[in-house]
């Protein structure tokens, strides 16, 4: 009896410590969305520091619980986890020195400098199940890139990042032009975001076209580079997605001494080449095009605006390495000349950063 009774004690203090867990993710949970949304609401100007130091102190506290939970095997907290810390980055790391001193100094946690590749992968998950979220993605995608900077995957990360943020632009956009009356070409621009969201790339052009007819802007003009750029980039995922497995096929040959099969897939390299040819037009197409549409975005600001001038940098890094070079001297008139004033602005200020780095150059 006095057994029963001992397991008794051992079977409910697992199910309170069980509850107690559970009801610290809950409280996690709410903490992260209540952050979050301070900061949603931060993105497009220079917060409060009161309420962004409170964000936070929020997503800190949802952390620690979290870690808690973590050690207690709570499962199927990952995602919250990655949440949590990546939105906690994205604010510690842009808190401006009034936000600090109402923080008093609290310390960030050193980035991780191990397992990139793993790292890759779960924010690929991420993403995957936080599909529709493009906030949330971006800002993941941009701790990953952060904390492996100088890597080949960082950049790969950044370029994840930017086409969430573009996508989140898009919507913000077009949530904007609802709360307005509503014009021409602020019609236009809506029915093209929404087809931007899509993919519908060609279809969104057209409107963001007719736009440029109607009233041509600086903001149509970054509508139709971002277009183009993404069109660019699916081209680029088409052509890797054929070429790529023949470049491996040749490696695991060379590995293998194996020459006659080296010789074999040196042919079928040229082969898709030569059949990818169009594609790989096509995507500089998009790209000479986008820079065509970033330059008269930057003409109509008169010579200032950092999304266009930073976009011009990153297409040329885009377009190949013979065009790398005239990048990294656009990139670095980028950082004497601006000083980004919001979050938009912010990643892509970072963005530049990390590409300039890779491309050889030293920040002061």
């Amino acid at each position: 009896m006095k057994r029963l009774s001992f397991l008794s004690l051992i079977i409910g203090a697992v199910l309170i410590s069980s509850h107690a867990f559970g009801a610290a993710v809950d409280d996690a949970r709410t903490l992260q969305s209540e952050a979050t949304a301070i900061l949603r609401a931060s993105s497009g100007a220079v917060a409060d520091p009161k309420v962004y130091a409170e964000a936070v102190r929020k997503l800190e506290k949802a952390q620690s619980l979290l870690d808690e939970a973590e050690k207690a095997k709570t499962p199927n907290i990952d995602s919250l986890q990655q949440e949590v810390s990546s939105a906690l980055f994205w604010a510690r790391k842009f808190s401006t020195v009034q936000v600090i001193d109402e923080l008093a100094g609290k310390p960030s946690k050193p980035p991780d400098t191990n397992g990139a590749d793993a790292a890759f992968k779960r924010a690929e998950q991420f993403e995957s199940q936080h599909s529709g979220d493009d906030y949330a993605i971006a800002l993941r995608w941009f701790q990953f890139s952060s904390e492996y900077s100088g890597t080949e995957l960082a950049l790969r990360g950044l370029a994840r990042a930017r086409e969430a943020q573009s996508r989140y632009q898009a919507v913000e956009a077009a949530k904007k032009q609802a709360a307005e009356p509503q014009t021409a070409e602020s019609k236009l621009l809506d029915e093209g975001n929404a087809l931007f969201q899509q993919k519908k790339f060609d279809e969104a052009l057209a409107k963001f076209n007719e736009a440029k007819k109607a009233a041509d802007s600086t903001l149509v003009e970054r509508r139709i580079g971002h277009t183009y750029v993404e069109q660019g980039h699916a081209l680029r995922d088409q052509y890797a997605a054929q070429y790529l497995p023949v470049l491996k096929e040749y490696n695991d040959a060379k590995q293998k001494g194996d020459q006659r099969a080296m010789v074999a897939l040196t042919q079928k390299a040229r082969d898709v080449v030569t059949k990818l040819k169009p594609v790989e037009d096509a995507a500089f197409k998009a790209y000479a095009n986008a820079e065509l549409a970033f330059q008269k975005g930057l003409d109509l600001a008169k010579n200032k605006d950092l999304e266009c001038e930073a976009y011009i940098a990153f297409n040329n890094y885009d377009r190949g390495k013979d065009k790398h070079q005239r990048a990294k001297l656009q990139l670095a008139e980028l950082f004497g000349k601006y000083q980004p004033a919001n979050d938009e602005e912010r990643s892509t200020f970072e963005f530049a950063k990390n590409l300039f780095r890779q491309l050889g150059g030293v920040l002061k």
